[in-house]
């Protein structure tokens, strides 16, 4: 039996133990990370030869447009001697390691603790190698529950939450029904639940009251208990999210109506997520005003909201890259610009992601070379 077969057979199980209904936050935890056989447990996913790039396999620029924001963090700081970096979700480790080969070169002190942050045991040995092929010193957890409070710290994290299992909805005659998956002659389907969810999304009447009947979406339940995470985690710091997604004005607006959620398989996007579970990534964007609001509950600061384009073009070592590169005029400073192109444009990652940017512990202001570029108030907090 293949390890596909395996799954599949572990989640035909769970959805019989479940009365023929497996909620889908359930079902896309075991496709992406049941031991041993989930996607991120089993498959090379990053990369030309994964089923997705990321900003980090495009070159340097996400790294040093959050170098400069630890730079700018750790001076808000007070330029402590003694601080901590943290990335969650650290995928290969590449990001972390170009970021730390970036801020060694700026005028800061060196993290005094340097933690990654990897649910995936696959992962995380490729991160070892990594880290001891570039005599990094870096501690390698598998969650937060293993790292300890701490002041000065300054946590962030790339395409993260969009890979949080999510629970999915169907808006029917005023009321939310949970759509659940189960078995099927081909495999899996959905199925709606039978009776109203009493523990549905927390999701303004203003836009539900422009919705259809039948109107489908998905929310996310992990936000709340991952910010509660963090702030045990940061008694005074920053955290720094980069991920796509949406206000939540935008994310459940009326024309959206069949939700977020899409598979990554072979480099191609798929709205299949149920077939071949552990052969595919599965995701949902971010609902950034939730996100904002499940920080501002257990005592994160919202201080900026923006996309990932207007970042990284207003960022100044982006920006001294960029006139480099220009001097250079080689292929490789030609191949470099366009991936920038895909990471900066509208059309490309610049606009569909977006960074958010908290403080917790004491009073911090947004970056002066971010202040007019801000869209904060979009989130309706």
């Amino acid at each position: 039996m293949s390890e596909h077969e395996q799954l599949e057979q572990i989640i035909r199980e769970r959805i019989g133990e479940a009365g023929n209904f497996l909620t889908f936050d359930r079902f896309m935890q075991a496709a992406l990370y049941e031991p041993g056989l989930g996607y991120y447990e089993s498959k090379t996913v990053f990369g030309e030869k994964g089923d997705f790039v990321t900003a980090p396999e495009l070159g340097p620029w996400l790294s040093l447009g959050f170098a400069d924001l630890i730079f700018w963090a750790w001076n808000e700081l007070g330029q402590p001697a003694e601080w901590t970096l943290l990335e969650q979700g650290s995928g290969s480790g590449k990001l972390l390691a170009s970021v730390l080969d970036i801020i060694s070169q700026f005028s800061m002190l060196s993290p005094s603790s340097i933690i990654s942050v990897e649910r995936s045991a696959q992962l995380r040995n490729r991160q070892a190698e990594l880290f001891a092929e570039r005599n990094l010193v870096v501690d390698i957890s598998s969650t937060l529950d293993e790292v300890e409070p701490r002041e000065n710290i300054i946590v962030f994290s790339n395409e993260l939450p969009d890979a949080f299992p999510v629970r999915c909805f169907r808006w029917r005659d005023g009321h939310f029904y949970e759509r659940g998956v189960t078995c099927s002659e081909n495999g899996f389907a959905w199925k709606d639940g039978d009776s109203p969810l009493v523990d549905g999304p927390d999701i303004s009447p203003e836009l539900i009251n422009a919705w259809q009947d039948g109107y489908v979406s998905e929310w996310n339940p992990s936000l709340e208990g991952w910010q509660k995470q963090l702030s045990g985690i940061v008694i005074s710091g920053f955290v720094f999210t980069n991920d796509y997604g949406y206000s939540q004005q935008e994310y459940y607006r009326q024309g959206r109506r069949e939700g977020s959620l899409l598979a990554h398989i072979g480099q191609q996007a798929s709205e299949d997520v149920l077939s071949d579970p552990g052969s595919r990534d599965v995701t949902a964007h971010v609902d950034f005003t939730a996100l904002a609001l499940a920080g501002k509950t257990v005592g994160f600061s919202p201080l900026l909201w923006m996309s990932q384009g207007g970042w990284l073009a207003q960022s100044p070592s982006v920006q001294a890259f960029v006139q480099s590169l220009a001097c250079q005029n080689d292929a490789t400073s030609m191949h470099l610009m366009a991936h920038a192109k895909r990471v900066l444009m509208p059309y490309g990652m610049g606009e569909v992601f977006k960074v958010l940017v908290q403080s917790k512990g004491f009073q911090a202001d947004r970056p002066d070379y971010l202040k007019q570029f801000h869209h904060l108030d979009l989130l309706r907090l």
